[in-house]
C-alpha cells in the first residue's frame, strides 16, 4: 500500500476483493526499508483509507 501502485490501484483491487468476499480482511506487511516502521505504516495505512473510501 506504499508507493509502489496508486491509490487507484488499491481501490480496483479493494473493489475486486469485495466483490469476492465483502468481509474479507487486508492486512499491512511493511518491509521497505527506506522508511521506519511507523512511517512506512502510516504511509501504507493513509493509503489503504483512501482507496477504501473510494470502493
Amino acid at each position: 500500500m506504499g508507493l509502489g501502485n496508486d491509490v487507484p490501484f488499491w481501490t480496483e483491487f479493494l473493489r475486486a476483493l469485495a466483490e469476492i468476499d465483502p468481509d474479507m480482511a487486508v492486512n499491512i506487511e511493511h518491509e521497505d526499508a527506506a522508511y521506519s516502521q511507523t512511517e512506512g505504516l502510516a504511509l501504507a495505512a493513509k493509503n489503504l483509507h483512501s482507496a477504501a473510501s473510494a470502493v
